[in-house]
């Protein structure tokens, strides 16, 4: 599972398999991985542009979204998760801009703004028939969630 959101993003994720019209609650917030993208260029941003997600030569799989991109450089972590309040305060005075202090995220901080989430997890062949559901909470602005190179 592949997370591209923009802005914060606080989330806790439950993965419900039906199996026999039995329901198990399956807590996946442990073992993530997060590195930081980029707002305005696709090339700090994992190769992620709409040219390229709908590229007939290319597509998602030239993409962070791969499921076999490479993420072991990336941050390891649990969630919740939320990188703003992780980042520090800073000054910034532009012409559309006066401020006394926030948070690096936004039009004016593009390398801070774009947070990536991946999740690798099995299901049993056993499940494979089974009515799976996904639960976000608390995922917070223009998320995207991709799932096995889907969204």
């Amino acid at each position: 599972m592949k997370c591209r959101v923009s802005g914060s993003f606080f989330v806790v994720i439950l993965l419900t398999l039906a199996l026999n019209a039995q329901h198990q609650k399956i807590n996946i917030d442990k073992d993530w991985r997060f590195a930081f993208g980029h707002a305005s260029n696709p090339e700090k941003d994992f190769n992620y542009s709409i040219a390229t997600i709908f590229s007939k030569s290319a597509g998602a799989f030239k993409t962070a979204i791969d499921p076999v991109f490479v993420d072991t450089s990336w941050r390891k972590l649990d969630l919740p998760h939320d990188w703003a309040v992780e980042l520090p305060f800073v000054y910034h005075k532009s012409p559309d801009v006066d401020s006394h202090g926030y948070k690096p995220v936004g039009g004016h901080f593009p390398e801070t703004s774009i947070g990536w989430y991946r999740k690798h997890f099995m299901l049993e062949k056993a499940d494979s028939s089974a009515r799976i559901s996904l639960q976000f909470d608390g995922v917070f602005r223009d998320a995207e969630i991709w799932v096995n190179g889907f969204i």
